[in-house]
């Protein structure tokens, strides 16, 4: 059975799902709401004249919120010992929960929730190990990704003046040099392409953190799509942020979307992946990082 890990405010809990736990600590007895979709929101208009329903696009298929009820029982050996460990579960009250489920080497979770949790104790237990209920997470985010991103770097192209030019006179005697400039040239040992790849079952949307110096701003192209992020902002020693699912571009935390002269935020597909290239010139280079997507 899997374990879960609750993560908020800065502190993690872990329930345990191994049926021989034996305590002290929290056990996972149940979770539900984890496998299972969320309910669809789709807004569909009846024919007037005819069977059923006008027909929709796919990008009209769209997710509600996920909730996921995880049940839980305590195991402690006094009253002391399970109040602590009902005071290490609130301690998500008030913050974004991340759930965290590992599960046969499925590794997910979902991300901004928040919690409540209810308790059931029909009888005053000595042990306390009668002391259970259920935690209720509801996420306005439904994916499920995985805990661990598949990450490549993109490194951007340096440029020097191309060589050539003019010599006027032999080898052994002094002439006029007339150098000569056809454009820039590209150098660096990195690369400026790669794939990135999603392994999951619903489309993922990949983020592009760029580290600077990058002066001009960064355009990065996905081939495939004909799609184009281009963002003008300068970057120097604050990495700037590009977020394909809120399709935003941030800095230190600063929106600057309005930096963005193309906004082709790039979704890859489910069990598949898509070419991007770092085209622009400079001398930083760009994280890139994909989640594997589940719904």
């Amino acid at each position: 059975m899997s374990d879960v890990t609750l993560t908020a405010n800065g502190s993690s809990v872990t329930l345990h799902g191994d049926g021989d736990f034996q305590g002290p600590g929290i056990a996972l007895t149940g979770i539900a709401g984890w496998y299972q979709t969320p309910d669809p929101k789709i807004t569909v208009t009846v024919r007037g004249q005819g069977d059923g329903g006008h027909d929709i696009a796919e990008s009209d298929i769209l997710y509600a919120a996920r909730v996921v009820t995880v049940g839980y029982r305590v195991l402690a050996g006094d009253r002391q010992e399970a109040l602590d460990l009902l005071a290490q579960l609130d301690r998500a009250v008030h913050g974004l929960v991340t759930c965290r489920v590992a599960d046969q080497g499925q590794d997910t979770q979902c991300v901004g929730g928040y919690y409540s949790r209810s308790l059931e104790q029909k009888i005053q237990n000595p042990l306390w190990q009668n002391l259970s209920g259920d935690i209720t997470l509801v996420f306005e985010r439904p994916e499920r990704v995985a805990a661990e991103a598949r990450r490549i770097q993109l490194t951007a192209q340096h440029v020097s003046m191309a060589g050539g030019g003019l010599n006027y006179g032999g080898a052994n005697r002094t002439g006029l040099r007339y150098p000569l400039s056809y454009g820039l040239k590209a150098e660096g040992a990195g690369t400026n392409v790669g794939v990135l790849t999603n392994q999951g079952s619903s489309r993922a949307s990949p983020v592009f953190i760029v580290n600077g110096p990058m002066p001009d701003g960064v355009r990065l192209d996905f081939p495939g799509l004909q799609q184009s992020i281009h963002c003008t902002q300068p970057v120097q020693d604050v990495p700037l942020v590009l977020d394909s699912r809120t399709r935003t571009a941030s800095i230190g935390g600063q929106d600057v979307s309005r930096m963005l002269e193309e906004r082709g935020f790039p979704t890859v597909p489910p069990d598949g992946s898509i070419n991007v290239v770092l085209s622009s010139l400079g001398g930083g280079f760009v994280d890139c990082a994909v989640r594997d997507t589940y719904m």
